[in-house]
């Protein structure tokens, strides 16, 4: 059970907020209001993936074989882990960039004494 909540936390949320994000983005394309064709390509393999997610586990509930239903599921797990990289990504890198702020070196911290002080993320 709390292998599953993590794993639905970490990666099925975030993969359909990925969705959801390319799906309007692609939409804003058609409709001619402010993204471009470029942006929607970028998004277009995250929208992907995430629907290949889906097959694979619809394809996984229906195989007869437990070597199958193993091997659909591995597959399901990499695509849903794939599509949910660009949210946990940027989510990383957000919570980086504001803990930096406040250490030595950063706008908010201390002064530097030395280049040790400085955590390796924000140098």
């Amino acid at each position: 059970m709390v292998l599953a909540t993590i794993f639905c936390s970490l990666a099925v949320l975030p993969t359909i907020l990925s969705a959801l994000i390319a799906g309007a983005t692609i939409i804003s394309v058609l409709t001619g209001s402010g993204a471009t064709s470029n942006q929607a390509l970028q998004v277009s393999a995250v929208l992907a993936t995430f629907i290949a997610g889906l097959v694979s586990f619809v394809m996984m509930r229906r195989s007869v074989t437990a070597r199958r239903t193993w091997v659909w599921a591995g597959l399901t797990i990499v695509l849903v882990v794939a599509a949910s990289a660009p949210i946990l990504w940027v989510t990383a890198q957000s919570i980086a960039e504001e803990w930096c702020e406040y250490q030595p070196g950063g706008r908010g911290g201390a002064e530097i004494r030395s280049f040790d002080e400085v955590p390796a993320v924000c140098r």
